[in-house]
């Protein structure tokens, strides 16, 4: 089963990185392992309602996009990875 999740990256340059997840990986560790954002930096995930997702499991979220920022930035996912 193919998990993807695609990241946006809010905090430079607002690229898209497709990711594909693996099982129990939560959506920080998910990001962390993509290289989007280096293990230690300090960043926040949002779904597409403004909702902070890090902790989250990231399969659940297969098909989405989920946009990276700051703790505290208001920036949003979007509905879908299209």
């Amino acid at each position: 089963m193919n998990n993807t999740v695609t990241f946006r990256n809010a905090l430079t340059d607002m690229t898209s990185q497709p990711v594909e997840v693996q099982p129990g990986q939560t959506v920080r560790q998910a990001v962390e392992a993509s290289g989007l954002i280096a293990a230690g930096n300090n960043f926040s995930v949002r779904d597409k309602d403004g909702r902070v997702v890090d902790d989250q499991q990231a399969s659940q979220y297969s098909g989405q996009m989920l946009s990276v920022g700051l703790p505290g930035d208001r920036v949003v996912g979007g509905a879908s990875a299209v």
